[in-house]
């Protein structure tokens, strides 16, 4: 899961499917020229000089990946829902750093001075690898579906089809097709490698593009301490009137980092275990500073645009609003390569699960080579993304539920691989089976009474309880049988 709001993106996206023409919005030539620009460059950087036969080369880029690259790939990529980025910062002001900046900091450098170094030193290329060494196929192929849910590339799709919609006026049927097809083209050449290349310009792009927007706000509406003043302290609130439960629950979610296979793919591909641990870092610094860039853009959003402006629309028609001919293309250029550096990497990994972590390990596929396993899983994937986009508006709201059931799934099973302290096979595979069972029925639960949950807790908290209750009791049998 990126770091973005997954809340009320469905509004948007229904509001866009309903009323089309309403929001499309009338880029100048130039503008236009820029963004068709861009996509030729990322399609001419994807495919030049990638391809590679190498299974390791075309998954981790033959673990070379320098600081500068892990660093740019990995903050490129943690931003794909803009859109929801965009509602809850207008929304709820700076609370929106608090939700969905903070707790990933936090689990991010958790990651890089607790987790990096051991699962760099596994020398594996996928996330199911970890746990198929300690507990077996099966284990791996249960763990291989919870990864696939994480990394759908599906709620991607429908953003940039969306995206492409407002920009340039393209049906949004075709404009799904088209930003799906685009970015399989590269994909397909360079495996990871075409995907770190174009992160390193999708990189450069989204933090130009809202630092342009910034600058010109800052001189031709009212500076950020001007701003600051005349907000409403419903925006200057940490909680942006949201109750301490709900923030509690977006702290766990958080932890999602831990287990993000798109996380992991990057860690496994550095050069080094210290490179991944140095490169982390680094990369929490990138995430405070383009949060800060994206908050403020939609506190200067509640303050500019009218009052019934859309907020998930609020940035696209922001620089629509204040920005002149060209240097909207390169603000909307911006916003594409938050979407489409996401969307590319998710493909990819969902390739490596459907195709190697799964397919691969049952014996009618073995015979066909591995790098065609996975592009083969890429298309599968994207077509059924393709088919969820069109018929699925609420697609995000899935995604988040998926991100709910799975993480509690593979988070602790995960780590003590990771730290060398698996745990009984058995305890793994209850994990994989219970632990989400319990989520998801207490999800079924809370809507039939209209998201009433019991006791208030969200379906996250008795898929974590039930795995540590797990661990506890398989732990205790253990020292009893010792003794």
């Amino acid at each position: 899961m990126t770091r973005s709001s997954v809340l009320c993106q469905d509004q948007y996206i229904s509001q866009c499917i309903s009323n089309i023409e309403d929001i499309l919005i009338n880029l100048h030539l130039l503008d236009i020229t820029l963004i068709l620009g861009y996509f030729l460059l990322v399609l001419m950087v994807g495919i030049r000089n990638t391809r590679s036969d190498s299974v390791t080369d075309y998954m981790v880029m033959g673990r070379k990946l320098s600081l500068p690259a892990f660093v740019m790939t990995l903050v490129s990529t943690w931003y794909g829902g803009i859109l929801g980025v965009s509602e809850y910062s207008t929304s709820y002001g700076i609370s929106n750093w608090v939700i969905f900046g903070l707790p990933y900091y936090l689990f991010g450098i958790a990651f890089s001075l607790l987790v990096a170094k051991r699962a760099r030193s596994l020398r594996v290329n996928s996330l199911p690898e970890i746990l198929v060494t300690d507990y077996g196929k099966t284990v791996g192929r249960l763990a291989s579906l919870w990864v696939l849910l994480l990394a759908s590339p599906a709620p991607y799709v429908l953003t940039l089809g969306i995206i492409l919609n407002y920009f340039l006026g393209i049906p949004l049927i075709a404009s799904i097709i088209t930003g799906t097809l685009f970015s399989l083209i590269y994909i397909l050449q360079g495996g990871f490698t075409s995907v770190v290349k174009t992160d390193i310009i999708q990189f450069y792009m989204m933090f130009l593009g809202f630092a342009i927007l910034l600058v010109v706000l800052s001189n031709s509406f009212m500076n950020p301490i001007e701003l600051w003043h005349a907000l409403p302290s419903s925006h200057k609130s940490f909680t942006g009137g949201q109750s301490l439960g709900y923030i509690i629950v977006w702290f766990f979610i958080g932890s999602w980092t831990l287990v993000d296979p798109g996380f992991h793919q990057r860690v496994y591909a550095t050069a080094t275990p210290e490179v991944a641990r140095r490169g982390i870092m680094f990369a929490v610094l990138f995430w405070f500073i383009f949060d800060f860039m994206t908050t403020l853009t939609g506190l200067y959003a509640f303050s500019y645009l009218p009052s019934d402006s859309i907020p998930s629309q609020a940035f696209l028609n922001l620089g629509n609003a204040i920005l002149p001919i060209g240097l909207q293309g390169i603000f909307y250029i911006g916003i594409l390569s938050t979407v489409m550096s996401t969307l590319d990497s998710n493909t990819l990994i969902s390739g490596i699960t459907l195709g190697k972590d799964i397919l691969g390990t049952f014996p009618l596929f073995k015979r066909f080579p591995t790098n065609r396993l996975i592009k083969t899983g890429m298309i599968l994937v994207l077509l059924v993304g393709v088919v969820l986009a069109i018929w699925i508006p609420s697609i995000i709201d899935l995604w988040y539920t998926f991100g709910t059931i799975a993480i509690p799934a593979l988070l602790l099973p995960t780590l003590r691989s990771i730290f060398g302290k698996p745990m009984p096979a058995r305890a793994v595979r209850l994990n994989l089976t219970l632990v989400p069972a319990s989520s998801i029925l207490w999800l079924a639960f809370g809507k039939a009474d209209n998201y009433n949950y019991h006791f208030g807790l969200e379906p996250f908290y008795p898929g974590l309880i039930c795995s540590i209750l797990i661990l506890i009791i398989f732990n205790h049998s253990k020292k009893e049988q010792t003794q």
